[in-house]
């Protein structure tokens, strides 16, 4: 893609008749909207799709569910409570991210951070 030198498309435009420049500038405007909706849509879309993906896998969650169920029941091994914490922090690492996510997203939409939480259909904890 050609390289465009501003100055020079400043300088060209300057020329213009002003009826003209007023359409250019209508029409630049259009596109300036067009671009950033553009990008808004795309970043968002990937916002979306890494808020899906920043959560633990189908295996780990099973196995993440059976060892919080033996740590309830202090019935959990050595080597199970090891798992159980490497597990534990895996899923923290990704629960921060996927809400860096929300945020992130919340700032493109302009809403808060419930408000996009409401739209994707989950839930807050309640703190006790």
């Amino acid at each position: 893609m050609p390289t465009i030198d501003s100055q020079s498309l400043l300088r060209d435009v300057d020329r213009m008749p002003v009826a003209e420049l007023e359409r250019f500038l209508k029409d630049l405007n259009a596109l300036l909207r067009r671009k950033k909706t553009q990008d808004k849509t795309l970043r968002e879309r990937q916002l979306l799709y890494k808020i899906n993906n920043t959560v633990l896998n189908t295996v780990q969650t099973e196995r993440y569910q059976i060892l919080v169920e033996k740590l309830e029941f202090d019935t959990m091994s050595d080597a199970e409570h090891t798992e159980f914490d490497i597990l534990a922090n895996h899923e923290e690492k990704l629960r921060n991210q996927r809400v860096k996510y929300m945020i992130e997203l919340a700032q493109l939409r302009a809403v808060t951070l419930p408000q996009v939480m409401e739209s994707l259909g989950l839930i807050p904890l309640a703190h006790a």
